[in-house]
């Protein structure tokens, strides 16, 4: 199947070109000269441009053979039919070749305005000007054409040619115009049917007539083609304006005919029209066709970000300047408790407080403080059940650069808290007994420090614990240390902290106990460990003994003197004899 589409192709071309040039040379020649426009290079080049480079040949090879066919049938002359159609060829490959790059990534031409600007300078200007040149040097020799005159013709038919007829052959053999059809709607074909039916009825009547010079009524159903379906109409209905155009004159039909002018007057009277109207679709059909691709695009990428956001645990809102959402993207009822449509129109102040204080607050921060756009604020909001939000706010301008509005990306970041908050344990927590470590207890004494209740520190140091090391190990040692936290955390209230300072040094922190009651809990500490021995892992028992030094907030005192009086305090109870409790 393949290898039949790549012979049938240019053999179709081959076929159309031998028609039309055979058509165009009897039926629509005057003086020796062509009509207005040639087609048939328009065959050509639509072809090479579709097919890789390596095929490039197979398609001038068909095109020159069709036309000088055509011309030899018709004119019965070889030598010029065959100069001609290889005039011709080379006119189509300038063309193909300064077009090559001209295409966008999904090989559609004219889409860009960059094209459109490639597409007249190379098939309009430079490949009809080295094909004209050629030809005019072929009809001076064989047909003693004058050649300033018979360029000049031949560059303006060979140009109108390529330019109105190539972009109608390029869709027709690429499959565009029959997938058009193919995925269109019902609607979309009735329109496009009426378009074209409307553009083929006021061409007739204008061209059909004498007495009047209407040639601008053409360009209104034009225009309409051209916003409603784009390059794809526009060179459709060129093609018909086009054919009319030149029959009806040739037929001395049409306003062209009331110029008074002869006929070669009147044929360039024509090819002024339809250059202007080309000037004029041009860029109004690619300036559309760009538009419908953004379009396209955005519809794509947002209906990639719904199914993202839809799919994903994050939200997007915008906020007016007020702070009232304009937009939400995402599963807002999973992330934030409250649907979309609670969230649209709403203000954030109507929002639970929880929700809706931090997120105005951080909006009214953002277009507070960012005039650029390329700051964002950042918070951080808890929801029930322990989940966390991150919302990342940035400011949106209007077109006149004023701040409009914020935009915030909502995330579920309880993972991450949940993280963040196991390395922070692990950071205040002792590994060998499960106690607060020494930056535990610092954490929670400062927090302690800004109350203005009761407050008393313990400083408890393990007597001998070297010789205890020593004697039985440090296993045995940490085992010690071990059993000591629990029964220091069994002695306490819950409200309390015992904390490992590290090495035999713990601490205690007793809150709103008076020193009496505080004195009395130290006691029990002091009493619970020389009331057992510690039972050994290795088999064994061990005796521990501890020294504690308590003091109690004093006015106006100080964390760094607290903390002092407590060592002092233990300092005593170790000299005074050790397993005991002094309170200062």
């Amino acid at each position: 199947m393949h290898a039949v589409r790549i012979i049938a192709r240019p053999v179709l071309t081959a076929l159309l070109c031998f028609v039309l040039s055979a058509t165009m040379i009897k039926y629509l020649s005057f003086d020796e000269n062509l009509a207005s426009v040639w087609p048939v290079n328009a065959v050509v080049l639509a072809q090479i441009l579709i097919a890789p480079r390596r095929q490039w040949p197979r398609f001038l090879l068909a095109g020159f053979i069709g036309i000088t066919a055509g011309g030899i049938l018709i004119r019965g002359v070889v030598l010029s039919s065959t100069a001609f159609g290889i005039s011709n060829m080379i006119e189509a490959f300038v063309a193909a070749s300064l077009l090559r790059g001209a295409m966008d990534p999904q090989g559609r031409l004219l889409h860009r305005d960059q094209s459109v600007v490639r597409f007249v300078v190379a098939a309009g200007f430079v490949a009809p000007a080295c094909g004209g040149f050629l030809k005019a040097i072929v009809a001076m020799a064989t047909l003693g054409s004058p050649i300033g005159a018979s360029l000049l013709t031949k560059f303006t038919v060979d140009s109108l040619g390529l330019l109105i007829f190539t972009p109608f052959f390029y869709r027709l053999f690429s499959g565009d115009y029959l997938e058009s059809l193919r995925t269109a709607t019902g609607s979309e074909r009735r329109d496009g049917a009426l378009l074209h039916g409307t553009m083929l009825v006021v061409c007739l009547a204008v061209f059909s007539q004498n007495s009047h010079p209407l040639l601008f009524l053409t360009l209104v159903p034009l225009m309409l083609v051209a916003f409603r379906t784009g390059w794809r109409g526009v060179s459709v209905a060129m093609v018909l304006l086009a054919t009319i155009g030149v029959l009806a004159t040739l037929a001395g039909r049409g306003p062209v005919s009331l110029s008074g002018r002869d006929m070669g007057g009147q044929l360039a009277f024509l090819q002024f029209f339809l250059a202007i109207v080309l000037a004029l679709m041009m860029p109004v059909s690619a300036a559309l066709a760009a538009r419908r691709d953004l379009i396209e695009r955005f519809r794509e990428s947002e209906h990639a970000l719904m199914l993202l956001a839809g799919r994903s645990a994050i939200v997007l809102l915008r906020f007016d300047r007020e702070g009232v959402c304009t937009r939400a993207v995402g599963d807002a009822a999973a992330l934030l408790g409250e649907s979309v449509e609670r969230l649209l129109g709403s203000h954030m102040g109507e929002l639970a407080p929880s929700l809706g204080e931090p997120l105005f607050a951080a909006h009214l921060q953002v277009c507070r403080e960012d005039a650029d756009g390329r700051k964002a604020v950042t918070t951080e909001i808890e929801r029930p059940g322990g989940r966390w939000v991150e919302a990342i706010f940035r400011v949106e301008h209007d077109q006149d650069g004023a701040i409009s509005g914020s935009v915030a990306t909502l995330m579920d970041v309880s993972a991450r808290k949940a993280r963040e908050g196991e390395l922070a344990r692990r950071a205040e927590t002792d590994y060998l007994t499960g106690l607060p470590n020494r930056a535990g207890f610092l954490h929670r004494f400062e927090t302690a420090l800004a109350t203005d209740g009761p407050l008393s520190v313990a400083f408890i140091d393990v007597d001998r614990f070297k010789v205890l090391n020593d004697e039985l190990g440090h296993l045995a040692g940490d085992a010690v240390l071990v059993e000591l936290a629990r029964r220091f955390s069994h002695a306490l209230r819950p409200g309390d902290l015992v904390a490992r300072l590290g090495g035999d040094e713990f601490v205690v922190l007793l809150l709103s106990l008076d020193a009496a009651a505080a004195l009395e809990v130290c006691r029990r500490l002091v009493e619970s460990v020389s009331a057992a021995p510690v039972e050994l892992p290795t088999g064994g028992l061990a005796e521990a003994r501890i020294s504690c030094g308590l003091v109690h907030r004093m006015p106006g005192q100080s964390g760094v003197e607290l903390l002092n009086r407590a060592d002092q305090a233990l300092y005593e109870a170790k000299r005074s004899g050790r397993n005991q409790l002094i309170a200062a």
